[in-house]
């Protein structure tokens, strides 16, 4: 799936979500807010009626007149021809009832209840004790459209309850009302997130031509070819992704440039250096004399170390190249490797005395990446060591660690011996590459480990330490 239909997925799944939890809550909340409207029209008129009721009372008794009774049955069946936003009202569904301080029913706007107790109902009882009274009823009880909510008010006279006035009003009256605010809420909310998907979708649009264009340009790239740079209105991130791409580009092109020159130049060096070592050693056979002895063997043994540099820049250049180690790591025995290492070395431990001292044991890794490694950390050792001492290998974990006993390293130092070229004297010895080290913390960052070296009093120790498997 491409990127802007992910994003526009899920912007729609996050627009759809909060619009459904919205119109949920709307839908949730539109009959309650229709009926406390109701109820709070019905309080007003109730206690406008109860005042109007009271003032026909006898002697402090609640009397239905003629004249009242004549102007509620008139009330009840008049037919007020309204419309009311849009809907029309053709007929009086409000039910009035009034009762006597007993609660027994007086007048009846139905017709149907007149001398019925109807002191147990709530808004009835409520009102008789003070309090407010209202009540909601079903008048058929399978049927919950068919519900009704009274609201009473009490009949006073002179400060004395005499009497109680409700009114009732069916939920059918008030439905319409409600399934037409629904409606009207489903519609704009369609319209709304329809609208919004719109925007959604010329956004997606709008990233993915975008993200498009800088992936075009980052192909382009990768394949070798040098595209000229989009240009983005406005400074974005993406601006800043494409101007970072194209800076890499250029770092990446001068760091090819520069290791095909180094590599360009290490292998046309070496046959040179070969033939001036070759012609070294024979003319060292012919010289007897030992000033002339002295300038062979430099030129021998400057071509040995130039031999040796290159060998180093070309196996630098090589771990750089690398983005990750091939996925064939093993168990790699160490002590195994550090023979191979003493045998080639042989003479260089003899000339110093040196004994070497190594565990049997066994380390995951790359192993051609780790004999790297390893040889180097010894070679570092090895030079430095003082004569007539001990090198020590050991491996504790996920750590191989090469400790000698000798010169420490200067605290300036510490922080830059494993920088490109950066290198110590080592005592009766030349000036290293200074790029073992160098090679080494290399290695160690593609397994995804680090190299450490610390001062131990009498020596250094160099700990190369891997990722757990």
């Amino acid at each position: 799936m491409k990127l802007g239909q992910r994003l526009l997925l899920f912007y729609f799944l996050v627009l759809g979500v909060v619009g459904w939890f919205v119109l949920d809550m709307v839908f949730r909340e539109t009959q309650p807010l229709v009926r406390q409207s109701a109820e709070e029209t019905l309080v007003d008129a109730a206690n406008l009626l109860a005042e109007l009721i009271g003032s026909d009372a006898d002697q402090g008794r609640l009397v239905i007149t003629p004249t009242l009774r004549d102007a509620l049955d008139r009330y009840a069946h008049r037919h007020p021809q309204a419309e009311i936003w849009g809907l029309k009202k053709a007929g009086i569904d409000t039910h009035v009832y009034v009762t006597d301080p007993r609660g027994r029913v007086l007048y009846d706007s139905r017709g149907e209840d007149e001398g019925k107790d109807f002191s147990r109902w709530n808004d009835v009882h409520l009102t008789l004790q003070g309090r407010y009274g209202v009540r909601t009823t079903r008048r058929d009880p399978q049927d919950p459209t068919s519900s009704v909510m009274y609201v009473a008010a009490p009949v006073r006279s002179d400060g004395s309850l005499i009497g109680v006035v409700s009114l009732g009003k069916p939920s059918h009256s008030l439905q319409p009302f409600v399934d037409r605010a629904e409606r009207r809420l489903t519609l704009y909310g369609m319209l709304a997130l329809g609208g919004c998907l719109l925007l959604g979708v010329l956004l997606a649009w709008w990233l993915a031509r975008r993200v498009g264009r800088l992936r075009g340009y980052a192909l382009a790239v990768a394949e070798g070819g040098r595209p000229a740079p989009p240009a983005f209105r406005g400074g974005d991130e993406i601006q800043d992704l494409a101007e970072a791409v194209t800076a890499m580009r250029r770092r990446l092109e001068e760091r090819a440039r520069l290791e095909d020159n180094v590599s360009l130049l290490t292998h046309e060096m070496k046959s040179p250096l070969a033939a001036i070592r070759g012609a070294g050693e024979i003319l060292a056979e012919e010289i007897h004399d030992p000033a002339l002895q002295r300038f062979t063997d430099n030129v021998v043994h400057e071509s040995q170390r130039l031999s040796a540099l290159l060998d180093r820049l070309l196996a630098m250049a090589r771990l750089e190249k690398l983005e990750s180690l091939p996925a064939r790591k093993r168990q790699v025995n160490i002590a195994a490797l550090v023979e191979e290492w003493q045998r080639s070395r042989y003479s260089l431990l003899a000339d110093k005395r040196l004994t070497l001292k190594v565990d049997d044991c066994h380390l995951q890794a790359e192993a051609e990446t780790l004999k790297l490694a390893l040889f180097n950390l010894l070679d570092n050792a090895l030079r430095f060591a003082s004569a007539e001492t001990t090198l020590l290998v050991q491996v504790e974990g996920n750590r191989l660690s090469v400790e000698n006993i000798g010169p420490t390293i200067p605290d300036y130092a510490l922080s830059r011996v494993t920088d490109r070229f950066y290198s110590l004297p080592a005592q009766g010895g030349d000036k290293s590459s200074g790029l073992g080290l160098t090679m080494v913390n290399e290695i160690a960052s593609l397994h995804g480990g680090s190299l450490a070296l610390t001062n131990t009093g009498n020596g250094v120790r160099a700990t190369l330490t891997l990722p757990q498997h």
